[in-house]
């Protein structure tokens, strides 16, 4: 056994013995358990020998996106790869979240055995390794952009190859046109469902108001569409006005009805009110003539009873009255429904059209950036045969969690997470270069769509990567 082997089976028998339960580790001493013992010492042995990777960068600082590959002796539930979430924490079994952004890989070692130590495992002997670094990325001018597993010792170069190499002229050519002309739908989509939402809002407003007409920014252009939108938006308010007036005006129309029903019960009750107060005079006589023995009692039984009969419709045509009365508010209280009813749905559609209206004009300005930056891009395509290409590598890394952009060279080694792009760039006396902004059809000619586009590498000139790049020549 090499000395190294022997220094590391030295440590590996200690760890064994402070993390073996008391009851093997007298055993184990006196030699109870010899095939035991040697498996666990190389084990331990090989569990605590670098890797290569890990010999070449020990400065290596964790962070989200790296896969890590923990093992604890004598503990299989503790073992596992964990993925570094995006705030720089992994989930472990029992201990839950722990903290290990920009800890270098012994560090985040050191951190979870100091965690199983506090209230779990006595002396526990803790193995961690990176088992996946973060993929690099790779876009722009290459064939098919992506993502790729780190590997130590990749380059610019190296990942371009990984990308399939540069794209092939033709295929830019399409995939910017194709690019242009969805950044180009954005912007018209999004410019439409402004203006529809500019209208509608106007409308709602006035439904919210009770006017009967439109109330238009001034900004707003005076086309076809604009006409017909508007147009629309008029017939929807007037539709939404004749509809809720239908149905106020026929809730409306009960109210003489009640109160003519009213003024016929009040009237009833007035003569009522009368034959009764004639009954009980005339009963009062009566009365006396039955005192004096001049009439009979069955004439003024008769006479009780239409008293309690006139008693009984006053009572009647009261309650009626009541009811009537009743009638008229819970009309009123239906109106002011209806009106309340009609106003929250309003208010609600106008919230929701100003929210939208919102994000559309908050998107939009970066929308008609995009398309610019398409129709650049596109136009770098279309130099002339007196214009070579050039391309240009840059990197984008993070560091002390902040992003910054770097420009590269083809042996330019690169780190995890690096966002490698490749730009195919222009001479600064390209058409693009003028000061007149491009659009629609003259930006897709400057961008030499459907112009067949070769490599030429007779042409090569010493471009962004400081070494010969074939340059693109165009064949009209």
């Amino acid at each position: 056994m090499t000395p190294f082997l022997c220094d590391r089976s030295r440590n590996a028998r200690t760890m064994f013995e402070r993390a073996s339960p008391p009851s093997i580790l007298p055993n184990w001493k006196r030699g109870r358990f010899p095939g035991l013992a040697l498996v666990l010492l190389l084990t331990l042995a090989l569990i605590t020998v670098s890797t290569p990777s890990e010999a070449q960068d020990r400065s290596y600082r964790i962070a989200p996106g790296d896969r890590l590959v923990l093992s604890v002796f004598g503990q299989p539930e503790f073992a596992g790869e964990f993925l570094v979430g995006s705030e720089g924490s992994v989930f472990l079994p029992i201990l839950g979240e722990v903290q290990l952004v920009d800890l270098t890989v012994q560090e985040g070692q050191k951190r979870v055995t100091e965690r199983l130590a506090d209230g779990y495992l006595q002396q526990p002997v803790v193995n961690l390794r990176i088992g996946e670094m973060r993929p690099i990325y790779v876009i722009g001018d290459v064939k098919t952009p992506g993502s790729y597993p780190f590997r130590y010792g990749v380059s610019v170069l190296s990942a371009i190859a990984l990308a399939g190499g540069f794209a092939v002229p033709e295929q830019a050519q399409i995939g910017l046109r194709t690019e242009f002309l969805l950044a180009e739908e954005r912007v018209r989509s999004l410019e439409s469902t402004r203006r529809t939402l500019v209208v509608r809002l106007a409308r709602l407003q006035a439904q919210r108001d009770d006017t009967a007409d439109l109330t238009m920014p001034a900004d707003l252009p005076d086309d076809a569409g604009m006409r017909a939108l508007i147009a629309a938006e008029r017939e929807i308010l007037d539709t939404q006005r004749k509809a809720l007036l239908a149905e106020l005006t026929l809730l409306q129309q009960q109210r003489p009805r009640l109160e003519a029903e009213i003024a016929g019960n009040r009237a009833q009750r007035e003569a009522e009110q009368t034959q009764l107060t004639l009954i009980q005079d005339h009963l009062a006589d009566y009365n006396q003539l039955v005192t004096n023995g001049l009439a009979r009692r069955y004439t003024g039984i008769e006479l009780k009873r239409e008293e309690a009969r006139n008693k009984g419709n006053l009572a009647r045509l009261s309650s009626e009255l009541a009811r009537l009365d009743l009638s008229i508010g819970d009309l009123m209280v239906r109106v002011q429904d209806v009106r309340n009813g009609y106003q929250r749905r309003v208010i609600t559609e106008l919230q929701e059209v100003r929210s939208r209206l919102a994000e559309v004009e908050t998107t939009l300005p970066t929308a008609r950036e995009v398309r610019e930056a398409r129709i650049q891009q596109g136009g770098t395509l279309g130099l002339a045969n007196k214009n070579e290409l050039r391309r240009t590598a840059l990197i984008t890394r993070r560091r002390d969690g902040k992003a910054e952009t770097i420009r590269a060279d083809s042996a330019t080694e690169l780190a995890p997470g690096d966002i490698v792009e490749i730009r195919r760039d222009g001479r600064p006396d390209d058409a693009l270069a003028a000061s007149t902004p491009l659009t629609g059809t003259k930006a897709a000619e400057l961008a030499g769509i459907g112009r067949p586009v070769t490599w030429d590498a007779a042409g090569a000139v010493d471009g962004g990567f400081e070494r010969g790049l074939p340059a693109p020549t165009v064949r009209r």
